[in-house]
């Protein structure tokens, strides 16, 4: 794919936003001016490939969303904090998704990167290094993606315990894949976690996932 010049990427941010606030108008805008009300907290990775829209068209006012390399709570837990304890949104999603290219930095090794590089690489270190021992590189990678959301459930739940014990938050630990390797589908997203319980047949049963229909249930959750 050949690169855009700067010049043409900022005339398309601002073509696109021009678009975007024509299209909005004064009222759209008017009913969140002074506050904020967002009902998930998204942790996700950075790749570009992964954004919120893979799962609401909606986002303005209704996703707080904090970012970085391997959708990480401790590379970013100041703003965690914020959306689960100061906005307490009732869900917080840790949304990681296949082809992590951080994850799959750790496990090739990283020396060669920036300081600061390495430093939000370093916070992989407990879920995802178990998987760079021998044996076929994809399927550690995949399994190492799943440990890692896994573990960021578990930063979760010993920082939000006692909201999580209340009903006030629900804490899900999904992937998002969009290359199928769970047989779900193109770009589903698939839960494997809620609130650190990880059997399929305890998640079905999962008071968070109560309100989807059955079919659907057992088509997200693997």
């Amino acid at each position: 794919m050949e690169r855009k010049t700067p010049e043409e990427v900022v005339r398309e941010i601002f073509f696109d936003n021009e678009k975007f606030a024509r299209a909005k108008g004064r009222e759209f805008f008017e009913a969140h001016i002074e506050a904020q009300s967002p009902v998930i907290t998204l942790v996700t990775c950075s790749d570009s490939r992964v954004h919120p829209t893979v799962f609401s068209e909606k986002l303005i006012d209704r996703v707080f969303v904090i970012r970085n390399i391997g959708n990480q709570i401790e590379s970013s837990a100041g703003s965690v904090d914020y959306g689960v304890i100061h906005l307490q949104t009732p869900v917080l999603l840790i949304l990681g998704h296949v082809n992590c290219g951080a994850v799959k930095a750790f496990l090739k090794g990283y020396a060669d990167e920036s300081p600061f590089i390495r430093n939000e690489l370093n916070h992989l270190c407990i879920p995802v290094s178990p998987f760079k021992g021998e044996g076929n590189f994809e399927v550690a990678w995949r399994e190492a993606v799943e440990s890692n959301v896994h573990w960021q459930v578990r930063v979760a739940l010993e920082r939000y315990g006692l909201l999580i014990r209340r009903n006030r938050l629900a804490v899900i630990g999904a992937i998002y894949d969009f290359a199928n390797y769970y047989g779900r589908g193109f770009g589903r997203i698939v839960v494997v976690n809620v609130n650190g319980i990880r059997e399929r047949e305890a998640l079905l049963k999962h008071r968070a996932l109560s309100l989807l229909p059955e079919e659907l249930r057992r088509e997200v959750v693997v």
